[in-house]
């Protein structure tokens, strides 16, 4: 199958969809650090650094030598964010405004100029709220598009270690199936520790797991800091504040992992690593992340599960055989 991956990030969501002996598969991006990143661990795949809003269909037509059967997408979602002081705004102000949300209005249009088989937006749940849903509907059926389902995915209901409700706008009705998610300490429980700790367990080396210091005054805090509680918060509005640098419980399963957010170890005085967030998003030891730290630890969080990813890439190769 051909493949676009509009807004790609670091792959995630590319996840399921791309095989080591196919080179049929085109990711773009704005960021030169994701797009390093991508590219290290999916080397068969071509990857263009564009913006997606003066992006021309025919490029992508001309870059993967064809049109696409499926298009993943992506787009930015920090207008309908909690922590966007402006997300109880309509969804009309935020999508037709000048913030990052228009990119939704560009992926449609991409979607309706090539016309894959298969379409999947990946977006946060609010995104159907406030009249959202409405607005997509009424998007889609401008470019001639009136299959449309609003597929509310909770990705911890199937199997994902760390809660996250996405909406995925489709095309297709996915059923994804059920599985049990593991804790917190199944997953990062066998990885080498760090700092003082690791004299008492020396381990092998694991790609971005590397200790992070913490400044005196805050490791103070951090050490008062209960499980489920943060040791630090960031402030939304003048009313509303979201707890940050969360103590994780370590038998039962990850709150959500988000970009710019931190999360404390459930037994050590520190910060999770970003393999340890990169486990809790269901990515193997074998994807690494390349970039200031910063960007790692955001490109885990703005991503798409590669566990979600690879459920429902086989409902996409199932539509797809049937379809022949």
């Amino acid at each position: 199958m051909k493949v676009v991956d509009l807004f790609c990030g670091a792959g995630g969501f590319s996840y399921g969809f791309a095989h080591p002996s196919q080179n049929r598969h085109l990711a773009i991006d704005i960021d030169s650090f994701v797009l390093e990143t991508y590219a290290q661990n999916y080397p068969q795949n071509r990857v263009l650094k564009r913006d997606i809003a003066m992006l021309h269909s025919t490029s992508i037509n001309s870059a993967l030598e064809g049109l696409p059967d499926v298009i993943l997408a992506s787009p930015p979602c920090e207008e309908f964010s909690r922590a966007n002081p402006d997300s109880r705004s309509s969804a009309a102000e935020r999508i037709y405004g000048g913030g990052t949300a228009r990119l939704l209005l560009d992926t449609i249009r991409i979607i309706g100029d090539l016309e894959p088989t298969v379409f999947v937006i990946e977006n946060v749940a609010a995104l159907s709220a406030s009249g959202g849903k409405r607005i997509i509907l009424k998007e889609f059926q401008s470019v001639g598009i009136s299959d449309v389902n609003f597929n509310l995915i909770r990705c911890h209901r199937h199997g994902n270690p760390s809660k996250r409700v996405r909406l995925f706008i489709s095309n297709l009705r996915l059923d994804l199936p059920r599985r049990t998610p593991p804790s917190v300490m199944d997953v990062i429980g066998d990885l080498p520790r760090l700092g003082i700790d690791a004299i008492l367990d020396p381990g092998k080396a694991v790609p971005n797991h590397d200790y992070r210091p913490i400044p005196k005054d805050k490791l103070k805090k951090v050490r008062k800091t209960r499980r489920g509680r943060g040791a630090k918060h960031f402030r939304v509005s003048k009313s509303r504040s979201l707890p940050n640098w969360v103590r994780l419980y370590p038998d039962s399963i990850s709150t959500s992992i988000i970009g710019l957010s931190r999360y404390i170890h459930p037994f050590e005085n520190r910060l999770l690593t970003v393999r340890e967030h990169a486990r809790l998003m269901s990515y193997p030891d074998s994807f690494t992340f390349t970039g200031p730290i910063t960007s790692q630890y955001n490109q885990v969080g703005e991503s798409v599960p590669p566990l979600i990813s690879c459920l429902i890439a086989q409902e996409v190769s199932s539509y797809l055989e049937k379809s022949k």
